[in-house]
């Protein structure tokens, strides 16, 4: 039976290397700081254990067999795993740090590692991984709440972070300024925002400027 962590916010720290007392050295290391850990010899056994539901992040071993031409980095990134990569190699590998920087690790560090950089580096990738995870849930939240607009309150809406005034929007789409008034309060209701520079801040998140902006 596979372990797991019940709480969906406990952070996991994976350790994926291949040499099982520096797994156990680096373990204990983390746990020493109060995190939860679990480490692996093998890529395969980490994907079966993987809880994508869970925040944290992944110290990978450059010496952690992918597949011919397949690096780990690229295996992880198919099989859909979205944590924050730390990687460690041997001192001095430069074209390794480059290329697993250029595949998207947050981090590279060198053997012998410092246990402070090491542990900073840590906290810093779960911290990542945590905030990440919050926009992403608050965006879906706000995309709920711009789904539930009509066609013309999403109109409404882009005029307004556009900056337009009532008087300016109800000319662009040849309504009355109390019509636009109405639209503009359910705008309001349905985005659950208290101010105009909230719902700004929302449509921002939501990239209403980039999503609707004008052809051409």
């Amino acid at each position: 039976m596979l372990e797991t962590v019940s709480h969906c916010h406990t952070p996991i720290v994976y350790i994926l290397d291949p040499e099982a007392r520096l797994r156990d050295s680096l373990r204990r290391l983390v746990e020493s700081v109060g995190l939860y850990v679990r480490t692996f010899g093998e890529i395969e056994a980490f994907l079966t254990a993987y809880q994508p539901e869970q925040p944290g992040c992944l110290l990978l071993d450059i010496r952690i067999a992918g597949r011919a031409k397949v690096s780990a980095q690229q295996i992880l990134r198919e099989q859909g795993v979205d944590l924050p990569v730390i990687v460690i190699a041997p001192r001095g590998d430069v074209a390794t740090a480059v290329n697993a920087m250029k595949q998207g690790a947050i981090d590279f560090l060198e053997k012998p590692l410092n246990e402070q950089w090491f542990l900073d580096c840590i906290h810093h990738a779960v911290a990542e991984d945590q905030n990440r995870r919050r926009t992403r849930a608050w965006r879906q939240v706000l995309l709920s709440r711009f789904e539930t607009l009509t066609p013309r309150e999403q109109d409404i809406l882009r005029q307004v972070v556009d900056g337009l005034s009532n008087r300016e929007i109800a000319e662009q789409l040849d309504l009355s300024r109390k019509t636009v008034e109405v639209h503009r309060a359910k705008v309001m209701q349905k985005m659950e925002a208290r101010t105009l520079s909230q719902l700004i801040r929302m449509a921002m998140a939501l990239g209403i400027l980039k999503l609707y902006a004008p052809d051409g």
